[in-house]
């Protein structure tokens, strides 16, 4: 028995206009496995099409009875203390609300994610933490390059507990360059705002860490901050030829994702990595989040190189509302 019918992986993108109508790299991309069968890997030009599209899944997965993990390729926390400083609460979803009230991101994808990153530097004493700003862009209150930032010692911290965990893992305040994931945050959240908050949707969805702790979700909707990197080595293994990096991450991560769960050995993934404390574990759970698989590693390389276990999709024992 599995946790999951449908597990999805979703690859993000922080583009400030539609990508183009012909499938290319470094757009919106996700891939679903539905009960041991992959789907091929999709494709949305612009970020309200795929929360809208993706409304449209989970809600016919609903409607059918079924339950779906659901990974975002983007960090849902800050380092701890930025909620409080810039909201007044050590709340992740404080934040959340925070940056949704101010980010503008209109259907053909323009948006003003550096005049929010300004809005935050303001914050902080000298220059930064956000930088990364395109040199030709009118920005000034961010910074080109992170050298140019000053008073960093009174910043918040660079990185977050899992992203000192997770080889390559990019800091949050970078918004622009290789690599850089900032720009994904500062737009991802509040469209996952407006996923949880989707009339089709509402009440069914649960934010792991931050609703559920670092626990099995019982909710019938599950969404967490995934890392496609994770499996970088096996990506770049199985990605077939002249596929889009982008399709084959969000293809092969399902398909572990999924294979693990028919094994029924998804639910230590939720729990964290076994080595952080009570206090790590608190920041984890209220500011910060977690990337569903860092340090399990090991058990979803395991599971891609094993067979398909064809097992009944419900809760496995032990777990909330197992039979």
């Amino acid at each position: 028995m599995s946790l999951f019918d449908t597990h999805i992986i979703v690859d993000w993108s922080a583009r400030s206009k539609p990508s183009p109508a012909r499938a290319t790299k470094d757009s919106i991309w996700w891939c679903a496995t539905r009960n041991g069968g992959s789907t091929e890997p999709d494709y949305a030009r612009t970020r309200h099409e795929a929360i809208d599209r993706l409304a449209v899944i989970l809600r016919g997965d609903l409607d059918d009875g079924h339950r779906t993990l659901v990974g975002f390729d983007f960090p849902f926390g800050y380092p701890a203390g930025v909620a409080h400083d810039l909201t007044g609460q050590p709340s992740a979803f404080a934040l959340w609300n925070w940056l949704d009230e101010r980010i503008h991101d209109a259907g053909d994808n323009a948006n003003n994610r550096f005049e929010v990153a300004q809005a935050i530097n303001r914050h902080y004493p000298g220059v930064g933490p956000c930088w990364g700003r395109p040199a030709s862009w009118p920005h000034p209150g961010v910074p080109t390059r992170r050298s140019e930032c000053t008073n960093q010692e009174a910043h918040p911290p660079d990185r977050r507990l899992a992203d000192h965990r997770a080889q390559g893992a990019k800091t949050v305040w970078q918004l622009a360059y290789a690599g850089s994931v900032g720009s994904q945050v500062l737009l991802g959240l509040p469209a996952l705002n407006r996923l949880v908050r989707d009339p089709r949707l509402k009440g069914q969805i649960a934010i792991w860490p931050f609703d559920t702790g670092l626990s099995v979700p019982d909710l019938p909707v599950v969404i967490a901050e995934i890392y496609p990197s994770l499996l970088k080595r096996e990506v770049d293994r199985r990605r077939r030829s002249g596929e889009i990096l982008d399709a084959a991450q969000v293809r092969v991560n399902a398909e572990a994702f999924a294979r693990l769960d028919s094994r029924c050995l998804l639910a230590p993934l939720f729990e964290g990595e076994q080595s952080l404390t009570s206090e790590e574990r608190k920041t984890i759970e209220t500011e910060e989040a977690w990337i569903l698989g860092l340090g399990h590693e090991s058990a979803l390389r395991d599971a891609l190189n094993s067979p398909w276990l064809h097992l009944r999709p419900r809760q496995c024992p032990g777990d909330p509302g197992a039979p």
